[in-house]
């Protein structure tokens, strides 16, 4: 008898999340809890929205200046929040 068919929990769980189309439930939910983690309390702080949809993550932000200068480096942003996840999960950043 081969054991081939075997999966981990792990591997079942993830399975269901990709077959159920949940994963972009699942990542913006972490993205917002993990947010503070990922960049800081200062930016957590004037952050009011975080969407996340097909690897665009939308951030509302209440600071002109700040929004600017996430505009300015948001290909450092996008790389270190997909070394945060080590997976490729951000593609694009719109700021508001």
């Amino acid at each position: 008898m081969g054991d081939h068919n075997i999966k981990s929990l792990g591997e079942a769980i993830k399975a269901f999340i990709d077959a159920m189309k949940w994963n972009d439930n699942i990542n913006q939910a972490s993205l917002i809890t993990d947010w503070e983690k990922i960049v800081g309390r200062d930016i957590a702080m004037r952050t009011t929205d975080i969407r996340f949809k097909d690897g665009t993550l939308t951030i509302a932000l209440n600071s002109a200046a700040l929004r600017q200068e996430l505009h300015m480096r948001r290909q450092a942003l996008i790389s270190h929040i997909n070394e945060f996840y080590k997976t490729e999960l951000v593609k694009e950043i719109r700021l508001k």
